[in-house]
């Protein structure tokens, strides 16, 4: 099993002629498998580039969403929508929705978008005012002060997600990939080879997984999991715990790249 890790692709950035060579390029690595950790385009723009990559690719996708692909539309409607392409094109697999998939013979995977849940750093105090803030319809139309709550709330549900899901795989496979988009830890928040301040912490960590990972992974000694992020556009590698690996993922607008190649057997 031959997997293509790819996050923070923005595609929507991305102009028709390099988009087409993108799309040769990812086709000509022969890949068993795509992994996208999140923030492929937008709302209005996220469901065409899914398809567009199933039926150039033609390989089962696995995939989360990051926050971009929710700008200009609202959570639920994007959840909804994307949930209904994959089952019309039935190669994509939007984990959030998933439980545990058998990636190869000793790997299960799961994944959940995640979200910054205002739980690291200091959120009431950051001068940070992220897009998401006004492009997102579940998000606008807060006081600060309030706005955390609902971050909480989906911090949360990531969380619960994780702790549904990730003890059924453990179950089952000797090693386990977790796709997120929000780093689940803040020693995984990287920015240009430094971690984040707590500016910038509070808009960058998913901490409610961090804290479901940390509880639930000394429980399986002998079993490993490796979790696969992005959000920073900053690569960076982190072990919270022995038998737990956090690699973030970098990126660049308008210039799509496959992060990481990864080998399973």
């Amino acid at each position: 099993m031959r997997a293509l890790w790819l996050t923070d692709i923005h595609l929507n950035f991305v102009t028709a002629p390099d988009l087409e060579g993108f799309y040769d390029d990812l086709a000509a690595a022969a890949p068993d498998a795509l992994l996208i950790s999140g923030d492929i385009g937008e709302a209005t723009s996220v469901r065409g580039f899914l398809r567009q990559l199933a039926e150039r690719i033609g390989v089962p996708t696995y995939f989360v969403l990051g926050n971009h692909d929710f700008y200009f539309g609202s959570i639920a409607l994007v959840r909804r929508e994307v949930g209904e392409l994959c089952h019309e094109i039935p190669r994509l697999n939007y984990l959030t929705a998933e439980g545990v998939v058998p990636l190869a013979a000793d790997v299960g995977l799961i994944g959940h978008d995640g979200w910054a849940d205002a739980r690291e750093g200091d959120y009431l105090r950051s001068y940070v005012m992220m897009n998401d803030y006004r492009l997102i319809a579940e998000l606008t139309g807060f006081t600060k002060a309030d706005r955390r709550g609902v971050l909480e709330k989906l911090g949360d549900e990531a969380a619960a997600h994780v702790r549904r899901w990730l003890p059924a795989a453990l179950a089952d496979f000797p090693e386990v990939v977790l796709l997120t988009h929000v780093p689940p830890v803040r020693a995984a928040c990287w920015y240009n080879g430094q971690i984040s301040d707590d500016e910038w912490a509070p808009h960058f960590v998913c901490r409610a997984v961090g804290d479901a990972i940390l509880e639930i992974m000394p429980k399986y000694p002998r079993r490993r999991l490796t979790v696969l992020c992005g959000h920073t556009h900053s690569r960076g590698e982190c072990q919270p715990l022995p038998n737990v690996k956090i690699l973030t993922g970098a990126a660049q607008y308008g210039h799509p790249a496959v992060e990481r190649v990864l080998d399973f057997t």
